[in-house]
């Protein structure tokens, strides 16, 4: 399904080569870890949808639409409701990443500036299986959004954007019909200053974007702009997985570490809801 630009077969062989693709780059990267290669780069309130469109007559052009999607709206006034007390300076740009670090089904896909919390992710519970191996995304959110069509005060982005002084009339904007937001055609990268939780802050969490309409037969990030695609995929040998992982923990990154244990009761909190949230 991705090409393959690297495969690594220990820590040292994979440090080696995002040095040298850093210092190639000239760009900010990020990183995402998925422990099967077959898994698609989309985000967890996608990955249950249905097609639903009509059946049209002939000559007839429709636009894609989508079904078995989560009521996403409510499942985050529902998270707010119960939720002791947030910052007065959150919006719901800052109220979706905390929601999608404790289980809620959202448009955010994560990913991290830290190289070896990728790493860490494409291995954590991987269990061996016949043509399957762990995969580390290496992204460039700049490429991505200065491809985006998305204008905030008469002004391209080209860069990842901040959310933190966004208002939430834009969230509702973008998010007020998930098979129409501005990021039909690639997924648009944000991120935050806030230390919005520890999760967050241990992972140096941020996030793209993904439109409902994303079950494109191709890997997005595979897409070549300008004679180059907007990010890369490495393959880690499944056969040095668990030693990979063991030297990832002498380095003290480990489940503990990653995830803590801060409001473990906001994780049965966001079970419940994506339970008895309806989907449209």
């Amino acid at each position: 399904m991705y090409e393959i630009a690297k495969e690594v077969s220990s820590l040292n062989e994979y440090i080696d080569f995002i040095h040298d693709y850093q210092k190639n780059a000239k760009t900010e990267l990020w990183y995402r870890g998925q422990r099967k290669n077959m898994w698609k780069l989309d985000s967890t309130l996608n990955r249950e949808k249905e097609l639903d469109n009509p059946t049209l007559g002939l000559g007839q052009i429709t636009l894609l639409k989508y079904k078995n999607v989560l009521d996403f709206t409510l499942e985050l006034d529902e998270f707010k409701k119960q939720l002791n007390s947030i910052p007065n300076t959150y919006n719901k740009f800052h109220l979706m990443f905390l929601g999608q670090h404790y289980g809620l089904k959202t448009p955010a896909l994560d990913w991290s500036t830290v190289p070896l919390v990728g790493l860490f992710f494409a291995l954590y519970d991987f269990k061996y299986e016949k043509d399957v191996y762990p995969v580390v995304f290496i992204l460039k959110p700049a490429k991505l959004n200065s491809n985006s069509s998305i204008i905030i005060n008469e002004k391209p982005i080209c860069e990842p954007l901040n959310i933190d002084e966004l208002s939430d009339t834009i969230f509702d904007e973008w998010f007020i019909n998930t098979n129409k937001t501005p990021f039909s055609l690639v997924p648009f990268a944000v991120k935050s200053n806030y230390d919005i939780s520890y999760r967050i802050s241990r992972q140096s969490g941020v996030f793209t974007l993904m439109d409902t309409r994303q079950t494109l037969n191709y890997p997005w990030i595979q897409m070549n702009i300008d004679g180059e695609p907007f990010g890369i995929t490495i393959k880690i040998n499944p056969a040095k997985a668990d030693d990979i992982l063991q030297h990832l923990e002498s380095l003290n990154i480990n489940k503990e570490t990653i995830y803590g244990n801060d409001h473990k009761e906001w994780d049965d909190i966001c079970e419940e809801i994506v339970t008895n949230t309806p989907k449209l």
